[in-house]
């Protein structure tokens, strides 16, 4: 018994001297110190062989386990962050390496292919990972973002708008800069690494709907000039052209973008209007003639960056054009009101030049710690002249004649500092905005309107995981002032945020989101000044309009596997004595103005189902949603609801792609007016190459009429209004993309913050 005692103890000493020595540790994103699943951890020995390879898990733990005794080094690397080294000198025995920090750096990345995309969510964004099929099919940023099928994303596929599926405008962003449609068209889906999707932003964010941000490479010093053109074969009168140019020598970087949207197309108007005198109910119909819409909308961006290993400096000089001869809402129509016709014409014409400098500078302290600076300087000239008839025989005919002349001038300056603390990530900030305004208006009325405005916002932010919990939560607060004539105001609105995500399984996760928030009115709306519409009509601004608190909660459910994807959102909102519309009957007109109303809900719920049936080569999606509005004004209460869906079916295949999107109309309730957005199909095919891309969309094949609608509810002034266009149905337009690369490619990254403004403050009289 002794014997085979002894023999047991030698061989579970010769089993452990086997067994080896472990070695483990967490992996964690160096900028909030959230642990990354699925990071490669690669042992290598002394002869620079590859030994054992690991992944990390959920936690972002990894362990390694049987290493005989040696020397080895430990590789650490994850797409779209720097790779890290760990040394391991004469290990004998179990190790554990701590925590191993990467750090996010597009500048060092080299050409990354995925054959298998990958979504990996994290407490406060989602990150894509483009594959390789879909870069081939795509010829801009905004057509990958396309070919992504975000579920939670609407792109349009004629003026390359982004919106959430709820209808709000989606913050565009590069390596972490504020961007323009234009420059994200600029961009090369190659170079594009990741794109960081965030749902609900927080506080670092402002007041973004939604985030989106392509994580762009940086390459080696050398250049790159680029055009992406569209235009429309059947009308002609459509068009969108990009071209860039960049160019890099050792930490300096140049670029300019330039981008020209055009449009030159009929619409034709129907109006339907009922105003209701104290003795009678007036009823017009108004059918509209073939009008000319036309517009030039101009961006041009010059930069220059200089980036080292701890300091980024960025100084961009843009300049916005904006020159609409022929504005959406002209009419030239017959009016029918009982047995009299008159005709009407109505054209407005509208011009914006905004010149900016914007100078930013970045500096990594070290540790983990950033801190960012921002200055940007804008000026707004702008100009509103709108001419307005109406006209019958052997009438006196009732004329109104504008002129706005408008200047603008604000600076904007903000600061963030980020660091690690707990376990977790930091972030504090403070921005402040003055704009001071100078409009004279002139024709049917004058006035000069001067006014200054000022908004402070403070905000903290802190990040970190408890267990397999992840949590956000920030506090922030807003101040907004302005002063008109001998009228000031002020008010503080508080700006807590709170964001909890959990992975319930690798499949299943769960998000939640709360905040509190503000916004302020604009400079048109706090204008002291009336403007005619028409014959019977005013529209006035409003310098009693004050700031406003809204609270929204939304919670949202995704399963993932290869071949199928669903996700459950649902969003429910309220604002606190929103601004919203008002109308009045004094001295014979109806007068349309804005006013804090009681409040506002609005309930946004949709699912989402992808399917993959082969691989990467075919997706189809389909969105269906519900909206439910409750407008509760002072003197009226209105409700809305709205059914519809959206669905494409995207193909690729090596360097071809196709694209079939189908969106039904999505309805919006604001206060007393329902604006029906239209209905649009799209069949798009393309084939790419690295130097060069054509594309063919056909727009609305099987469309009868393409339509956008208005219905307003007042119970003074109700009224109807139609628009739809010949040229917007079976409409082909063709996309073609060139690339000419020279030197080595060095690409511009590294940018945090960017501010801009384009609110003019005029205040106008068109329907």
């Amino acid at each position: 018994m002794k014997n085979i005692l002894m023999l047991a103890l030698a061989l579970m000493a010769q089993l452990a001297l086997v067994a080896g020595n472990k070695i483990t540790g967490t992996v964690v994103d160096g900028g909030d110190n959230s642990q990354l699943p699925g990071v490669s951890v690669m042992l290598a020995n002394s002869f620079g062989d590859m030994v054992k390879g690991v992944a990390t898990d959920e936690m972002g733990k990894f362990e390694i386990a049987d290493v005989e005794d040696g020397t080895y080094l430990l590789h650490v690397t994850y797409i779209g962050y720097a790779p890290q080294s760990v040394s391991l000198t004469n290990l004998n025995g179990d190790v554990n390496v701590g925590i191993v920090r990467l750090e996010q750096q597009p500048n060092v990345l080299g050409e990354v292919v995925v054959e298998g995309g990958a979504v990996i969510n994290k407490v406060d964004r989602q990150i894509i990972l483009p594959t390789s099929a879909q870069r081939k099919a795509s010829t801009n940023g905004v057509s990958l973002l396309q070919h992504l099928q975000i579920p939670s994303l609407a792109i349009n596929p004629i003026d390359k708008s982004v919106k959430t599926n709820f209808g709000a405008d989606v913050q565009l962003r590069i390596n972490g800069v504020e961007a323009t449609k234009g420059e994200v068209v600029a961009l090369r889906p190659r170079d594009v690494v990741r794109v960081e999707y965030h749902e609900n932003p927080g506080l670092r964010y402002g007041s973004a709907a939604a985030v989106v941000d392509f994580i762009v490479k940086k390459n080696e010093t050398g250049g790159n000039v680029a055009t992406d053109l569209m235009n429309g074969i059947k009308p002609l009168g459509a068009g969108d052209y990009n071209v860039s140019a960049r160019y890099n020598r050792n930490k300096s970087a140049l670029s300019a973008v330039f981008s020209w949207e055009r449009r030159d197309l009929d619409w034709i108007r129907e109006n339907y209007e009922s105003f209701v005198y104290p003795n009678m109910i007036l009823e017009n119909k108004e059918i509209g003639n073939p009008t000319r819409i036309k517009y030039d909308n101009i961006n041009l961006s010059l930069s220059y960056n200089y980036a080292d290993d701890k300091n980024m400096l960025n100084i961009a000089f843009r300049d916005v054009y904006n020159n609409t001869p022929n504005s959406f809402s002209d009419r030239n129509s017959v009016l029918y009101q009982g047995e009299d016709v008159y005709g009407i014409v109505d054209r407005q014409a509208t011009k914006s030049h905004i010149p900016s400098l914007d100078v930013y500078y970045q500096r990594n302290l070290g540790g983990g710690q950033n801190l960012y600076l921002d200055v940007v300087g804008t000026y707004l000239k702008s100009s509103n002249d709108r001419q307005y008839s109406m006209t019958m025989v052997g009438i006196e005919p009732t004329s109104i004649v504008s002129e706005v002349d408008g200047s603008k001038y604000s600076v904007i300056g903000e600061v963030i500092y980020e660091r690690p603390l707990w376990g977790g990530s930091l972030t504090t900030g403070a921005k402040h905005s003055h704009s001071q305004m100078d409009n004279v208006y002139d024709g049917s009325i004058r006035s000069n309107v001067k006014m200054n405005m000022e908004e402070t916002y403070l905000f903290a932010e802190y990040k970190s995981r408890v267990k397999k919990l992840d949590y956000m939560v920030g506090i922030g607060a807003m101040r907004t002032s302005y002063r008109q004539g001998g009228l000031s105001q002020e008010k503080y609105v508080a700006r807590p945020t709170l964001t909890l995500s959990h992975n319930v399984t690798n499949d299943i996760s769960l998000r939640y989101n709360a905040y509190m928030s503000g916004y302020s009115p604009s400079l048109s709306d706090l204008s002291d000044v009336s403007q005619e519409m028409d014959a019977y009509q005013v529209r006035r601004g409003n310098p009693g309009l004050h700031s406003v608190t809204f609270y929204t909660n939304s919670l949202s459910a995704s399963w993932l596997n290869r071949y199928v994807n669903v996700e459950l959102s649902g969003r429910y909102s309220y604002d606190d004595n929103p601004i919203m519309e008002e109308t009045t009957f004094e001295d014979n007109k109806f007068v349309r103005t804005f006013a804090n109303q009681q409040g506002f809900h609005r309930l946004n719920v949709q699912a989402t189902v992808q399917v993959f049936p082969f691989r990467d080569y075919i997706q189809v999606r389909l969105t269906p949603f519900f909206n439910r509005y409750v407008s509760n004004g002072n003197d009226y209460t209105h409700t809305h609801s709205n059914w519809g869906f959206r669905g494409s079916i995207m193909a690729m295949y090596k360097n071809w792609g196709m694209m079939i999107d189908m969106n039904t109309s999505y309805h919006e309730l604001w206060g007393e007016t329902v604006t029906k957005g239209e209905r649009l199909h799209s069949i798009a095919v393309g084939y790419n190459t690295e130097k060069w891309g054509i594309q063919a969309m056909l727009m609305n094949p099987f469309t009868k009429r393409y339509e956008q609608g208005v219905d307003n509810l007042s119970r003074l002034a109700p009224y109807k209004q139609i628009a739809y266009s010949d040229d917007f149905r079976r409409m082909v337009m063709i996309n073609v993309s060139f690339n000419l690369d020279f030197g080595k490619q060095r690409g511009i990254s590294g940018r945090r913050i960017n501010n801009s403004d384009t609110d003019t403050g005029i205040l106008s009289g068109s329907k």
